[in-house]
């Protein structure tokens, strides 16, 4: 099945062209899509994957959860924010990605399967150490790189986990691993 990446700018637009010219991209144009950009992608989604590839901050995270709410499955596709630092240190977006770095990133595709929940609970955070502890950060850090997912709180990271459907004895052997 055929992909339509979608993406907040012009530039981001820009820059996946350079990857691949032939890329169908639509743009939310940032906070100011409508319900009709919507009503098209759910139109698009029964003949296309969409990926939502948007920036690693806090507006672009917020795009997805609206857009990752209102369509059937679509595909995620998280960018690290340190590759995402413009050379000024002052902006962070897709646009700032280097070709190869982006290029890597593309291949990190994750589907949070809406039908099926994995059924982690605050409880198994506590006893992995993902929250409570001193160290519960530096512990989610190993799991959101591991499952190339962006740096997230507990009850995000939980969120993400669930929607991932994976299992504690796969988390366990995650941070065991580190």
């Amino acid at each position: 099945m055929r992909k339509i990446y979608v993406v907040e700018g012009i530039r981001d637009e820009e820059i996946l062209k350079k990857i691949d010219p032939n890329i169908f991209t639509i743009k939310t144009n940032g906070f100011s899509f409508d319900n009709e950009l919507i009503e098209k992608l759910i139109e698009l989604e029964k003949e296309y994957e969409i990926v939502l590839i948007l920036d690693p901050d806090y507006p672009g995270e917020k795009i997805r959860r609206e857009l990752t709410a209102k369509l059937k499955n679509p595909i995620n596709i998280f960018i690290p924010q340190d590759k995402a630092i413009s050379k000024n240190q002052k902006k962070v977006g897709l646009e700032h990605v280097s070709l190869d770095d982006l290029a890597k990133i593309l291949e990190k595709e994750i589907i949070f399967d809406k039908k099926i929940k994995g059924n982690l609970n605050t409880s198994d955070f506590i006893t992995l150490g993902l929250t409570g502890n001193v160290d519960s950060e530096k512990k989610r850090l190993i799991v959101t790189n591991h499952y190339y997912l962006p740096k997230s709180n507990a009850k995000r990271l939980l969120n993400y986990l669930n929607n991932m459907n994976i299992s504690y004895k796969e988390l366990e052997e995650v941070l065991n691993e580190s």
